[in-house]
């Protein structure tokens, strides 16, 4: 195999083992617990872990070679998962690995993503790969997951995840074996820490603009979560469960449609305006879809325009970053993704709460409006060509 389809394999069995591994972990709590709402605490741990790698991200990026870094903390995973199957711990315990596992996968996030410029001459094709696989698994392994779940126990079904995760680290360690002899971009006598990083994106055009959209677009995706699916399906067509599962099938499927269609394309014209344009009326028709079709099709009319513009905007910062930064910039990123979702997830939960769900994607839509300006700062400034990296 070649190092980016090392890369990509490692990145699939990883993934699929990160999905295993919290639909296990929620169904043993809520057996041991019988508290279903303790599994809203993954997401916090998880942000919380990603968050405090992004603060660290750089002091160890600049001493730890990219490659040995991503093997080291797929290898950490592993063995924290490990501990958590191996061993009877208490749940404080449990949760607290959890939070672990998330704090090295926020080094490994940026360092993956950093890499493809570096591998590929088409990016937009190896991000619209990427994207769309992980999209793959994220639909198959959840229901998957909560299947094996049903048929064996939770225990087995984190076993077979210990295993996702021991063969992520084999390939891993392989892609690090192709890619040594390939040295890091250097920072020769800069400053390289969180603060240089931020300082970095928020004074960099292209970089600014980008983490802009990306935070903003990450704050009003949360209405799109599962969660507020189930309450949209109960309160606002009265219908069973059974559409809560129809409706994150569609949004998923329209995803790897978009992928498709971005891995498919040859254009160059930015589809950045048309997919923020499709966000902001498949919100407000699901916020009034006085019919269910409707509301599938804003689904899909969503799933595929956030994909879309994702591929694009990681296109967009790998070809107009300098390679040596990138990661840093990733890792900046990241972090402001993960605090605007949690934060995001917390108010519309919170107003879902409090007012009719229509409300709460309402706003979200009137919210989405925000993400013009970036967009904007972006496309109207010229676009250098790609980089074109053997």
């Amino acid at each position: 195999m070649n190092r980016f389809t090392l890369l990509l394999v490692s990145q699939w069995i990883a993934n699929a083992g990160d999905a295993l591994y919290i639909v296990s972990l929620i169904a043993m709590i809520y057996q041991t617990t019988g508290q279903a709402s303790l599994a809203a605490l993954f997401p916090v741990l998880v942000t919380a872990g990603m968050t405090g790698s992004g603060f660290l991200f750089a002091q160890v990026a600049q001493r730890v070679p990219h490659a040995s870094l991503l093997f080291s903390s797929q290898l950490l995973k592993t063995i924290l998962l490990g501990i958590i199957w191996g061993l009877d711990l208490p749940l404080p315990l449990v949760l607290g690995l959890v939070g672990c596992i998330a704090f090295f996968d926020g080094f490994a996030r940026p360092i993956e993503s950093a890499f493809i410029p570096r591998l590929c001459q088409d990016v937009q094709k190896a991000n619209s790969l990427v994207q769309g696989s992980n999209q793959v698994i994220q639909l198959i392994m959840w229901p998957l997951g909560a299947i094996l779940v049903s048929w064996l126990s939770p225990l087995s079904v984190l076993s077979v995840s210990a295993g996702l995760f021991l063969g992520a680290s084999l390939i891993s360690y392989l892609f690090y074996r192709s890619v040594r002899s390939l040295p890091d971009p250097s920072m020769e006598g800069e400053d390289v820490s969180f603060r240089s990083s931020i300082r970095y994106t928020r004074t960099h055009p292209f970089a600014k603009a980008n983490t802009y959209l990306v935070g903003i677009d990450a704050f009003v995706s949360t209405a799109w979560i599962s969660a507020l699916f189930l309450v949209y399906i109960d309160t606002h067509f009265q219908l069973s469960e059974r559409w809560w599962g129809i409706l994150n099938a569609f949004y998923l499927l329209s995803m790897i449609a978009g992928s498709y269609m971005m891995l498919r394309r040859r254009g160059t014209r930015s589809l950045l305006y048309r997919s923020i344009g499709f966000s902001i009326v498949a919100t407000f028709l699901f916020a009034f879809a006085p019919i269910v079709t409707l509301a599938v099709i804003a689904c899909l009319l969503q799933g595929f325009a956030s994909q879309v513009r994702a591929i694009e905007l990681n296109t967009l910062l790998q070809t107009t970053t300098p390679l040596e930064r990138l990661p840093y910039v990733y890792s900046v990123q990241q972090t402001v993704y993960a605090l605007c979702f949690c934060l995001g997830s917390l108010l519309f939960g919170w107003l879902a709460d409090l007012f009719a769900i229509e409300i709460v994607y309402a706003l979200a839509g009137v919210l989405s409006l925000l993400m013009w300006q970036p967009a904007r700062q972006l496309l109207n400034r010229s676009m250098p060509t790609q980089k074109q990296v053997s």
